[in-house]
């Protein structure tokens, strides 16, 4: 083969390396834009809830809460607490048996997440209650808190609703109301990253 050909040669082999990197970043930047448009129109549709009240009577609001992570102790002024400074570790969300330390959880609730905090001699009929209400939704916790005055706490951040009673509709009703608001100063991370092991569902 004389020069001009292996010349001829390299330059196609060069153009198809180039046209193979083009369609790749291409590739790449279709994806990135589809989730982006897919993460706004989620957004979008939570700010709407056709259908459902922006409150629910009832509940406790917690202004002007803390937001950053802190590497120390946290101490809460209430408990359980509705937001506030936080771990940089998220607590995965899904079903917990044990308790769960409140600085994770606290991180969870800046993303977003609702947080089902229950006694811990709550009955497993109960506790089936709790995970039905919440059935198909992806940033929420429930988790074991000692100490409760009620038998279950509804939280999101900055708002937070006793229940006496379990099988009460007020817990998808929270779940549904206040999961993903717009106050919520993290809600663009997400609590499918972090620290903890749910309990197989």
């Amino acid at each position: 083969m004389d020069t001009s050909s292996q010349v001829s040669a390299a330059q196609v082999h060069g153009e198809r390396n180039t046209s193979a990197i083009r369609r790749y970043k291409i590739a790449i930047a279709i994806g990135l834009a589809l989730v982006i448009a897919f993460s706004f129109f989620n957004v979008y549709m939570q700010d709407r809830r056709p259908g459902l009240p922006k409150e629910i009577e009832g509940v406790t609001k917690f202004d002007n809460l803390p937001n950053g992570v802190v590497a120390g102790p946290i101490t809460y002024d209430h408990t359980p607490p509705a937001g506030g400074l936080h771990d940089q570790y998220a607590q995965l969300c899904g079903y917990y048996r044990v308790p769960v330390e409140d600085r994770n959880i606290v991180a969870s609730l800046a993303t977003g997440a609702v947080w089902i905090a229950y006694r811990p001699d709550l009955s497993n009929k109960d506790f089936e209650a709790l995970k039905t209400a919440s059935d198909g939704v992806l940033d929420v916790l429930i988790t074991p808190y000692p100490g409760l005055e009620s038998p279950v706490v509804l939280t999101a951040w900055g708002r937070q609703l006793a229940i006496d009673d379990p099988h009460d509709e007020r817990v998808k009703l929270f779940v549904y109301v206040y999961k993903n608001r717009e106050w919520a100063p993290e809600r663009d991370k997400s609590c499918s990253i972090g620290v903890g092991l749910p309990a197989p569902q």
